[in-house]
């Protein structure tokens, strides 16, 4: 059986959770003898794919700031990736996100769809740069797709919430993080901070909801001056997130560290507890990537969060300062919930894996082969 990927979650972008998805099952499916892939790609500056035996796409780093050139290498890749799937050497073909570009080239053959979350749908008036023209397409793809795979029950819901789907097209499939694999580096002995932190993980934006948590905390960061908060990945700070945090006389212990997979083990690995304030998650990797570290986590009680994490986590209303407020204090004041909590998500992430996901959706596909 041979799978046809396209290009779409691997242009303009060097990182991102739906690329590091379709990374993740490839390079699963590359170890097996029982299945061929082919990722239609030409142009890509994906961080991921520096990895991968895989992928013989040209990289343009140098170019990367050059104005409306991430368009044309979009075109670009469209344009082969069309050839590709009008050349029909493929039993499936599963495109990597939303555009419609294949449907009239596809002819009879099957399709699979990822479903992530509903973000657009539940957000897009409230923050339009999430996407709020995505909904007819989607709707498009949804209705013409053999198979949709939803990464969370919660996903699955919110398909059948916004779109007209038969249930049983919908399969559910969890996803897995390798961030454990990078347990040896050197990063990882050694503390990024030498004061206990607390660590948030990712973009900070719109439903992400990192202001209403800073702004939840600061009296129990006043409360407790030893303690510190280092932000990871998303971006550096800016000139309106500077000025927050020196109007609350926290600048000098907010942190930003951009993250590699080892430097962001060993970010979990010594922080405190990391928090997850987000109001809205297809699935939530960064909570597999705290258990990876051994790290205790403290989640929003909204979404796919609870679904992920179960009981190994500490939950908060995170439209409620005040519960927010409440389990911060308690995960900085209580030794043996740390701990516990630091266990219960080791043994937890037991129950996810990228092979098990590639696993399960290789069995997607051969259902419809």
């Amino acid at each position: 059986m041979k799978v046809l990927y396209d290009h779409q979650s691997f242009t303009g972008v060097p990182y991102g959770g739906v690329s590091r998805y379709f990374f993740e099952l490839m390079r699963s499916f590359a170890k097996r003898t029982d299945i061929e892939f082919e990722l239609s790609l030409r142009l890509s500056n994906n961080e991921y794919l520096d990895q991968a035996s895989f992928s013989r796409h040209l990289r343009y780093r140098s170019l990367a700031q050059v104005r409306n050139v991430h368009r044309v290498a979009s075109v670009l890749n469209r344009l082969y990736s069309l050839r590709r799937v009008k050349a029909g050497k493929y039993d499936i073909f599963h495109p990597t996100y939303y555009h419609r570009y294949f449907l009239d080239a596809l002819g009879n053959k099957p399709f699979v769809i990822s479903f992530h979350d509903a973000t657009s749908e539940r957000y897009g008036k409230l923050y339009p740069e999430v996407g709020e023209g995505l909904y007819d397409l989607k709707k498009v793809l949804l209705r013409r797709a053999d198979c949709i795979i939803a990464v969370s029950e919660f996903s699955k819901q919110e398909i059948l919430r916004y779109f007209t789907v038969e249930p049983d097209k919908i399969k559910v499939i969890h996803l897995g993080t390798t961030l454990g694999d990078y347990a040896s580096a050197s990063e990882y002995t050694t503390p990024p901070l030498q004061a206990p932190y607390l660590l948030y993980v990712g973009k900070r934006g719109l439903y992400k909801n990192f202001t209403g948590f800073f702004r939840a905390i600061q009296p129990v960061l006043q409360r407790y001056p030893d303690v510190h908060l280092i932000c990871a990945g998303g971006g550096a700070f800016s000139k309106d997130e500077q000025t927050l945090f020196h109007s609350a006389r926290l600048a000098n212990r907010v942190h930003y560290r951009p993250a590699s997979d080892a430097s962001l083990l060993a970010l979990y690995k010594h922080a405190r507890a990391f928090v997850f304030p987000s109001l809205n998650e297809g699935f939530g990797i960064p909570v597999l990537e705290a258990y990876s570290g051994g790290c205790a986590t403290v989640l929003s009680n909204r979404s796919s969060l609870p679904e992920v994490a179960a009981d190994a986590a500490l939950y908060f209303d995170p439209e409620d300062d005040e519960s927010m407020a409440e389990a911060i204090e308690r995960i900085i004041t209580d030794d043996a919930l740390c701990a516990d909590l630091s266990l219960k998500g080791i043994e937890r992430l037991k129950n996810f894996s990228c092979d098990k996901t590639a696993c399960q959706t290789l069995e997607v596909y051969q259902s419809l082969h």
